[in-house]
């Protein structure tokens, strides 16, 4: 109960940090756009744009063209706003990209921890608990954790198969 609850509140805080965003935002003026999109992030060149549809609302990062005048290089990110978040953070180099985990590079470590906490390796309190943080995190930052990790369970079962 009290994960659904968690899991609820997180998309609840999430739609409304977006919703605000969209009710203060500019129109995102671009002659190379013709839909209405709001301007929710503009840096370095690229710019996040949300626009509200039928099916909520639909994200999109962009690279301005050379005079700023249109967009080009489109990633649409459908209403997944962490994903476009991510997108618009990598792209306009506010993160680097080699300090980020893929997701596969998440499910690996989250399998590392799940063996070290069932093996015969002594942990301490403090250690137990980094680890089980550790996992929580990853199970925030990659919601199908669980199918993913069963997927790659089955993958290296099949492939210790023909070895």
């Amino acid at each position: 109960m009290s994960d659904a609850l968690d899991k609820v509140t997180s998309i609840v805080a999430t739609t409304a940090e977006y919703m605000r965003l969209m009710e203060n935002a500019p129109p995102l003026n671009a002659s190379s756009l013709d839909a209405p999109y709001k301007q929710l992030l503009d840096f370095n060149g690229y710019v996040l744009g949300g626009m509200e549809s039928k099916y909520g609302v639909q994200f999109t990062t962009w690279q301005w063209s050379y005079d700023r005048g249109g967009l080009v290089c489109g990633h649409y990110c459908d209403n997944n706003y962490a994903a476009a978040k991510k997108d618009f953070a990598l792209r306009a180099g506010l993160v680097p990209e080699e300090k980020q985990f893929t997701t596969e590079q998440l499910i690996e470590i989250y399998r590392c921890c799940a063996d070290t906490m069932t093996s015969d390796i002594p942990l301490t309190c403090e250690q137990e608990e980094r680890i089980e943080e550790i996992q929580t995190q990853i199970t925030e930052m990659v919601p199908d954790y669980a199918e993913r990790m069963k997927a790659a369970i089955e993958q290296d079962a099949s492939q210790q198969q023909v070895t």
